[in-house]
């Protein structure tokens, strides 16, 4: 007599069999990401808000809320100012950029400058910079990077591509 055994598999157990090692490893970082990214929303005060017109004066400025996880790949290209948003230009496409908590923008004469939280020049519109951090595609993508990230609504002519500015900003030579 032959016995068969019957196992029941959840849709979560054939999922992680499917997946390789390395596959399994990147859901469970956007798994844990998407966690601390809730809890991060549910814990910030959203008392303060922005027009969503600019004005072309003043470049819009999007920054990230505090205490949100850094991405860390890294984005080459230059720094533009396009349409009175800060980008950068990476052959076709044309990241918005998304900064960190404490950057600032600064403009002397007519040179417009990025500042980090210590109040160090970290760039400058026209350089050539390298950005960490990662790009945040899909849609509804606007709606998440609002509610989740910078906790203010962006101008409707300042749309995707979205880069999500990390730890690293440098000026390249």
């Amino acid at each position: 007599m032959v016995h068969i055994r019957h196992y029941r598999y959840n849709k979560l157990n054939r999922l992680s069999c499917w997946l390789s090692g390395v596959e399994r490893k990147a859901l469970i970082f956007l798994c844990m990401l998407a966690a601390v990214l809730s809890a991060a929303v549910a814990c910030n005060d959203n008392s303060t808000s922005i027009s969503s017109s600019t004005s072309s004066s003043t470049p819009f400025f999007p920054v990230q809320k505090a205490g949100l996880g850094r991405m860390e790949a890294l984005l080459e290209g230059k720094l533009v100012l396009d349409n009175g948003c800060l980008r950068v230009k990476y052959f076709d496409d044309n990241y918005l950029l998304i900064w960190p908590y404490g950057f600032s923008l600064r403009t002397k004469g007519k040179e417009i400058q990025v500042v980090d939280s210590d109040g160090q020049v970290v760039a400058r519109v026209g350089d050539k910079i390298t950005v960490g951090g990662g790009e945040v595609p899909g849609e509804g993508v606007k709606e998440f990077i609002e509610e989740s990230i910078t906790g203010q609504p962006l101008p409707d002519n300042c749309t995707g591509p979205y880069w999500i500015v990390g730890e690293t900003v440098k000026t390249v030579n």
